[in-house]
């Protein structure tokens, strides 16, 4: 894995290398993880909100809430709702680079945010790693695609049917409401076409606030 800056690097290598520690922060604390993604779909709304749609106390989200403007991707506007301040959250990506070289975005942190509330992604880094998250992400994206079945992404995973199809179905439905926050993804390429129901059951709802 390599950050370091390369005096050939282009200008905005110091911008690209702020983004890596940031997404490192942030796939390092799923619960932060977690209170970043939901203001970020949710912006502009309320800390008091955030912590009602995520199920933390007051204390823990206003905490990540004010770790999130330490990093500088989350700030607090000079405006209210119900007599709370509104908060926006801006997307965020970095570059992880070793055998190969991946793009990490806002899709990636909000998986990897709910590792701790969702059991199928939970079970699924149990057994295989959190470092088996980022090839079934991209996998996931493939059969959204139309590149392969359910099938097809757990033969790609080398997991069982059982396993892929789980895991696959629970990153859709983070992918559903983060998609258009994440421009790591082609967003012309694929639709995702799930149930309002389905998405519920997800760590992540839209609100109209």
């Amino acid at each position: 894995m390599s950050d370091a800056q390369n005096p050939n690097d282009p200008p905005d290598a110091g911008t690209a290398a702020h983004g890596f520690f940031v997404v490192q922060e942030l796939l390092g604390t799923p619960a932060l993880a977690r209170i970043y993604t939901d203001v970020l779909i949710n912006s502009p709304t309320t800390i008091t909100a955030v912590r009602d749609r995520q199920g933390v106390s007051k204390s823990t989200a206003y905490k990540y809430a004010n770790t999130l403007a330490e990093l500088g991707v989350a700030e607090e506007l000079d405006a209210h709702k119900d007599g709370s301040s509104l908060w926006r959250a801006e997307p965020v990506s970095g570059i992880w680079t070793d055998e190969t070289t991946i793009e990490l975005g806002p899709v990636i942190i909000a998986v990897f945010g709910a590792t701790s509330v969702d059991d199928d992604l939970e079970l699924f880094i149990e057994r295989h790693g959190k470092a088996a998250l980022a090839p079934a992400i991209t996998a996931t994206v493939d059969y959204l695609n139309g590149e392969t079945t359910r099938r097809g992404v757990a033969a790609a995973l080398e997991v069982p049917a059982v396993e892929g199809i789980a895991v696959s179905q629970a990153i859709e439905r983070i992918i559903a409401v983060v998609k258009p926050h994440d421009s790591t993804l082609d967003t012309s390429m694929f639709e995702v076409d799930v149930h309002d129901r389905a998405i519920e059951q997800g760590p992540y709802q839209r609100a109209n606030e």
